[in-house]
C-alpha cells in the first residue's frame, strides 16, 4: 500500500514535468530553464505553489500573484499520469513497469 502511494506521487510529479514539455516543446523552448512562471503575468511560480495535484487544487486553478486562471489542463495531465503508473504498478509489479512508464509518457506527450 505505501509502495502504491508512493508510486501514484512520482507519477503525479511526472505528470507535472510532462505539462512543462507539452507547453514549452511546440514553442521550441527549453524545458530545463527557466523556471516554471506564470504565463499570464511572467511572475515566477515558487516551489509550494509547484507540488503536483495539491497546488493547483489549493489555489483553484489560479496564479497565486495575478489571480489569472490556469487550464484544468495541467491538472487533468498530472491525475492520468498519476493515475496510469498506478494502474502499470498494480498490473505489472515489476521491473517491466518503467519501461511501460515511459511509454504512457511519451503517449501523454
Amino acid at each position: 500500500m505505501y509502495i502504491d502511494f508512493c508510486v501514484f506521487l512520482f507519477g503525479a510529479a511526472i505528470g507535472s514535468f510532462l505539462n512543462v514539455c507539452i507547453y514549452r516543446m511546440p514553442l521550441g523552448k527549453s524545458i530545463v530553464s527557466p523556471p516554471s512562471s506564470c504565463p499570464s503575468c511572467g511572475q515566477r511560480i515558487s516551489w509550494f505553489d509547484n507540488i503536483p495535484l495539491i497546488s493547483y487544487l489549493r489555489l483553484r486553478g489560479r496564479c497565486r500573484q495575478c489571480g489569472a486562471t490556469f487550464t484544468a489542463r495541467y491538472f487533468l495531465v498530472e491525475l492520468l499520469t498519476a493515475l496510469m503508473f498506478l494502474t502499470i504498478w498494480v498490473m505489472f509489479n515489476g521491473w517491466l513497469s518503467p519501461i511501460y512508464w515511459l511509454f504512457i509518457a511519451g503517449l501523454i506527450v
